[in-house]
């Protein structure tokens, strides 16, 4: 499992567009909104960082 800190995901429709982009990508995931964090159960952790990037969060592993 990889962890990213998210510091930009600020409320839940942050959430919700980070969990439904994960799902189209077939990429498993548990955010955290209290810790800003995305916990990516498969993949690699360069493919969430760049999905992250595409909806205008930073995010650092």
């Amino acid at each position: 499992m990889i962890t990213l800190s998210v510091p930009d995901m600020h409320c839940p429709n942050c959430v919700k567009r980070i969990q439904k982009s994960f799902d189209g990508e077939g990429l498993k995931c548990s955010i955290d909104l209290d810790k800003r964090t995305v916990s990516v159960e498969d993949g690699d952790v360069t493919a969430a960082i760049e999905l992250l990037d595409d909806l205008g969060f930073e995010a650092k592993a």
